[in-house]
C-alpha cells in the first residue's frame, strides 16, 4: 500500500505548522474523492474523475505542459501561498476546477508522498462531500472506452487544466489500466497511476462497509481566496 490513512485533525493546522511536521517536504498538495450513489442502480456508488489536459497554465498564465498529460484523477491541486491550511488548498481546487463546493470531509483522510523531477511532495486526498445536489449525467462507458452523456449540472471544468470528465464505477476504477509515462497520448481507457487508483479502491471499500465518517465539517474561515479586493 503506496499511502497511509491519518485523523484529519492532525493536518487541519496551519502551512506553517504542517511543514515543520515535515521539514523535508518541499510541495504540498490536495485532491478530493466526491463519492456519489446512483439511485437508479442499487447500491452502485461512483466517483468523480478529471481528465489532465496536454497543456495548461504557470504561475505567469503561460502554457506549460501537464506533467501527468491524458491521465484520469480525482479533482485537487498544490497549495498555493494564500492557502491557510491543506483543507483550504482542498475547497479551492475542487471549486476551480469542477465548480463544487465542499461541505464536510472524512474524518480519516489519504496521504502519499514521492519525488518529482527532485522535489520531495506529499498529497493528501480527502473523501469530501459536496453542497449542489446534481445527477450522473457524464459517466464512463467501458464498450467506448470514453465519456458518455451530457455535461449537464453544476459541474464545470477549468478548462486549461482539463479535457474531461466522468463518473466512474469500482469496477471500472479496478480494470483502469495503468498509466504510461511515455506514450500517454496514445493511451486508450480509463489510465490512472496505481497510487492513486489504491485510494479510490479503499474509499470504495470503506464506503460499502460504512466507515467513511463524514462529519468534519468545513466552514468558510479555513477557506480563503484572492479576489480583485484582497484577502476575503
Amino acid at each position: 500500500m503506496g499511502f497511509s490513512i491519518i485523523p484529519v485533525e492532525e493536518i487541519d493546522i496551519s502551512f506553517v505548522d504542517l511543514q515543520a511536521k515535515q521539514p523535508d517536504i518541499e510541495r504540498f498538495s490536495a485532491s478530493t474523492l466526491i463519492l456519489l450513489f446512483d439511485l437508479h442502480e442499487l447500491l452502485t456508488a461512483y466517483v468523480l474523475l478529471c481528465q489532465w489536459a496536454l497543456l495548461g497554465k504557470d504561475e505567469n498564465g503561460k502554457d506549460k505542459e501537464n506533467s501527468w498529460a491524458f491521465s484520469w484523477e480525482p479533482p485537487g491541486g498544490s497549495q498555493e501561498i494564500f492557502d491557510r491550511t491543506i483543507l483550504s488548498t482542498a475547497q479551492r481546487e475542487t471549486e476551480e476546477e469542477v465548480n463544487l463546493h465542499g461541505s464536510r470531509v472524512a474524518s480519516q483522510v489519504y496521504r502519499d508522498s514521492w519525488i518529482h523531477k527532485g522535489v520531495p511532495m506529499v498529497r493528501y486526498t480527502f473523501p469530501l462531500e459536496v453542497r449542489e445536489q446534481f445527477k450522473l449525467h457524464r459517466t464512463w462507458c467501458d464498450r467506448q472506452q470514453q465519456p458518455v452523456g451530457t455535461n449537464e449540472g453544476p459541474i464545470r471544468l477549468r478548462e486549461d487544466e482539463h479535457l474531461d470528465y466522468c463518473w466512474a464505477t469500482e469496477a471500472q476504477i479496478r480494470d483502469s489500466p495503468s498509466y504510461d509515462e511515455r506514450n500517454p497520448q496514445h493511451q486508450r481507457g480509463l489510465v490512472m497511476f496505481e497510487s492513486k487508483k489504491d485510494m479510490i479502491l479503499d474509499a470504495f471499500m470503506r464506503l460499502k462497509n460504512s466507515q467513511l465518517d463524514m462529519k468534519y465539517a468545513l466552514s468558510m474561515d479555513r477557506y480563503r481566496n484572492i479576489t480583485s479586493g484582497g484577502l476575503i
